[in-house]
């Protein structure tokens, strides 16, 4: 019996290729999240002040 080819025509080193990039992109995605959802960023302490003209108002 033949054996039925599958959507990509290339050889096995190719798919493994694909797989390995799948999963390094996944991780990448899931580590950003988790990056950004424990980060503890500092607000900003320097103070703003702003000089409002009386004609405004």
């Amino acid at each position: 019996m033949a054996r039925r080819r599958g959507r990509f025509t290339g050889d096995d080193s190719s798919s493994v290729l694909l797989k390995i990039l799948g999963v390094l992109l996944i991780g990448v995605v899931v580590g950003g999240g988790v990056l950004l959802a424990t980060w503890d960023m500092k607000a900003p302490t320097r103070p703003v002040e702003k000089v409002l003209d009386n004609d405004r108002f």
